[in-house]
């Protein structure tokens, strides 16, 4: 473990007796992976949430099915004409629907509010990201003048 923690060490410091070896390792390895490869995965983190959230509530399946009764509660006209009861099943199917349409809507308010924090989370990492290195160089320049 020792031997480890030395060896490790020893080649740390040994980038800074080599100046050349740090500047390749910084322009061969770093920068893509800062510049690129990093903000890649930060994108494709950002499409698998979005995705997960359409999943869990679908705005196209609750908009296809906006009208529709709730829980398909549904009541039949009956076969003859009785007034009452053709009254009686067209205003629990309007209630039955209107209930369905309501919490629908509701269910398609929440999940575009779920991707609009998505989008703004994921806005807040991605500049924070590019920012990190200027605002580090600032705050050490900063606490430098402090000193």
């Amino acid at each position: 473990m020792i031997k480890t923690i030395r060896t490790t060490l020893v080649g740390f410091f040994s980038l800074f007796l080599h100046p050349g070896l740090l500047l390749r390792i910084l322009v061969q390895e770093f920068l893509p992976w800062y510049l690129w490869r990093e903000p890649i995965r930060l994108m494709r983190g950002y499409v698998e949430y979005a995705k997960a959230f359409y999943e869990i509530i679908s705005i196209g399946f609750l908009l296809r099915t906006l009208f529709s009764p709730w829980k398909g509660i549904v009541e039949r006209a009956p076969t003859g004409f009785q007034w009452e009861l053709i009254m009686q099943a067209i205003a629990v199917n309007l209630v039955t629907r209107g209930i369905g349409m309501v919490i629908r809507l509701f269910a398609i308010i929440l999940s575009l509010a779920m991707q609009v924090i998505v989008l703004a989370t994921f806005i807040v990492i991605f500049l924070a990201w590019f920012a990190f290195p200027v605002l580090f160089v600032a705050g050490v320049g900063f606490a430098l003048t402090l000193i």
